[in-house]
């Protein structure tokens, strides 16, 4: 068997230090959207939904913990199929972005949807960023070296 038949297999499609990154910085940001929605005057309670009353414990529950839980397992998965992290990646936002409907339409007031609606997209963007195929460019450069023979001389060697 030559060193060109052997599979090639992907130490780390992302850095999962990156997960851990955005996912306490989304906590952050949509921590402080919660609390200056509250300055403006948002009620931040709803009519339906799985809440009546957004606190802001359930803020930090519902942000940091999906990020975190499925960027492992994006992660895990990534490293047997680097092509998965591309759609996990377009998932998350499209689920992000979708979901925006839930408090624009249970909301009592506005101010209170706009605020929730803004902290999924900053969870949308967040995912985005923690999920990109950022080892890339090494991934590509370790499978490139997986074809090359272990010595450079070997073939000139014994055409002599």
């Amino acid at each position: 068997m030559s060193a060109y038949a052997m599979p090639v297999r992907y130490r780390m499609p992302f850095n999962f230090a990156q997960v851990i990154i955005a996912a306490f910085g989304a906590a952050v940001l949509c921590g402080f959207v919660f609390f200056v929605s509250e300055a403006a005057g948002a009620s931040m309670r709803f009519s339906g939904g799985l809440f009546q009353n957004l606190d802001f414990i359930h803020i930090l529950r519902f942000t940091a913990p999906p990020i975190l839980i499925l960027g492992l397992l994006t992660f895990v998965i990534g490293r047997a199929a680097p092509r998965f992290c591309r759609i996990a990646q377009w998932l998350g936002v499209a689920v992000a972005v979708v979901s925006i409907i839930v408090p624009i339409l249970f909301a009592e007031d506005v101010l209170s949807g706009i605020a929730l609606a803004l902290m999924h997209l900053i969870v949308g963007a967040s995912w985005y960023l923690a999920v990109n195929n950022s080892n890339k460019k090494y991934n590509d450069k370790e499978a490139a070296q997986a074809l090359v023979p272990a010595t450079a001389s070997h073939y000139g060697a014994t055409r002599r």
